[in-house]
């Protein structure tokens, strides 16, 4: 029962994503499908219901309907959204009924969590009443920031073991081979310009509509996990997390994002660094990974032209001044700095306790200024504590498992978020979907595992 329900789901989503890709309005086949896979999974298997997140999360079709916002941040709803919500409260609503499970479960980064998406609804709705912030849009975005930590918590609460865990980490290494396949054909079939991206996210003929960002990033998850496995695994398991990487290589750097590539030189020195070992293997790696790249004009040829053109050319035409002199960029990455200084010197002393609320800034490609605009000086301790967090428990529990598999997740994890923050210099990382829901699920697996690791420590 559990196989075919997921089998009608994943069709349900491609049925939809096939629409999606030729421009077509997905939205009667996405209520529905959602709708109907939702009800039957909430009840009969929530397991089931989160192997389908699982696959939804970088699978799913989206609507934009950035038409009905008018405003510069757009406003999209997925397949996995309406999956997610429904089986959120048809599961709250199961355990309430039959009590089979704690309604209220503690789990190591629950109050900063709590406490920050707080701030972000008193902050909105104070700009809401303030008139600053049109309510209708707000909703979307708060809700979304919401929708990334119930997508936590309900992980965290369907999985009960660490096979449950390895079984989820195997569905979503099936979808990173979708992913890459799909990245390179599109790279190579949008048109002129095109960059890699991810599956349904824009049709065909409009790659300058893509977020290829959201492709980096949730390759800087993966990367980190490959990592992980690479520096602690047997060979057989190291053998294929390497060959993998070589794989999926082309399709993250077809995504043309310098935030992505500073991203992933910050993963791969935390790497080195934070790895017990095969270091000499890992820097090895990484040198002849950058040989390639260099001698491959294929791929380094439009690489090399995408960052040469953030700080020189004709297109670097804008002038700022620094403690080293003065330096030229062009205008995307000139709007990353622009951001940061208003968000400093603009958006926060105008509310410097809790800022301007959800989408009171308008749209900042900068994941730090976005959150102290919006949430001031609170919201971003609070961000900064969850974060902490997130950090302090996965590398104790790299520290102390003694299963291999259990320290190459937890200590991936880490190099990961590591990339995720220095791409988040010029990217808002920490709010875009197809990043976020892989993170916030990765992340209940760390907090799971390590619960059942000191279960196990105190019994024995």
């Amino acid at each position: 029962m559990q196989v075919i329900l997921v089998i009608i789901a994943l069709a349900v989503a491609a049925f939809a994503g096939h629409l999606a890709g030729g421009g077509a309005n997905v939205a009667p086949a996405l209520v529905a499908g959602a709708a109907l896979v939702s009800i039957l999974l909430a009840f009969l298997s929530p397991k089931s219901g989160l192997a389908v997140l699982v696959f939804a999360m970088l699978l799913s079709p989206e609507i934009n309907l950035a038409g009905l916002s008018g405003t510069s941040r757009n406003i999209v709803i997925r397949y996995d959204d309406i999956i997610l919500i429904v089986l959120f409260l048809s599961w709250f609503a199961k355990t309430a009924i039959l009590k089979d499970k704690p309604l209220v479960f503690r789990s190591p980064v629950q109050n900063p969590i709590l406490l920050y998406t707080l701030v972000c609804v008193l902050s909105t709705a104070f700009a809401v009443l303030g008139g600053n912030v049109r309510w209708e849009v707000a909703i979307f975005y708060v809700l979304k920031y919401v929708e990334y930590f119930l997508l936590y918590f309900m992980t965290f609460n369907i999985i009960e073991s660490k096979e449950d865990a390895r079984r989820y980490l195997k569905y979503g290494a099936i979808v990173a081979a979708i992913v890459t396949v799909y990245a390179v054909w599109y790279y190579f079939n949008a048109g002129p310009g095109a960059r890699a991206t991810t599956p349904f996210e824009v049709p065909l003929g409009k790659p300058e509509e893509s977020e290829p960002a959201s492709l980096g990033g949730y390759y800087l998850l993966v990367f980190g996990l490959i990592f992980g496995v690479i520096s602690e695994m047997p060979v057989r398991s190291f053998a294929w997390a390497f060959t993998s990487m070589m794989l999926m290589m082309p399709a993250f750097v077809f995504t043309l994002s310098r935030s992505s590539y500073i991203g992933l030189a910050f993963s791969a020195a935390a790497a080195v660094l934070l790895s017990k070992k095969r270091k000499l293997f890992l820097i090895g790696v990484l040198v002849a990974g950058v040989a390639a790249l260099v001698f491959t004009p294929s791929l380094s040829e439009r690489a090399r032209e995408r960052v040469e053109i953030t700080y020189t050319g004709i297109y670097a035409t804008n002038t700022f001044q620094t403690p080293f002199g003065e330096i030229r960029l062009e205008e995307s990455a000139a709007m990353r700095v622009r951001a940061w200084q208003r968000s400093i010197f603009y958006w926060l002393p105008k509310n410097i306790l809790i800022g301007n609320g959800v989408t009171g800034t308008g749209l900042v490609d900068a994941q730090l200024p976005l959150v102290i605009g919006e949430t001031g000086v609170i919201g971003f301790l609070l961000w900064l504590w969850m974060i902490a967090v997130c950090f302090k428990v996965s590398w104790r529990l790299y520290r102390s498992s003694a299963d291999p598999a259990v320290r190459a997740l937890a200590v991936g994890y880490v190099i990961g978020l590591i990339g995720l923050l220095f791409q988040s210099t010029g990217v808002n990382t920490f709010i875009i979907v197809r990043i976020m829901e892989p993170f916030w699920f990765l992340t209940a697996v760390i907090m799971k595992l390590s619960q059942l690791e000191e279960k196990v420590a105190t019994t024995a």
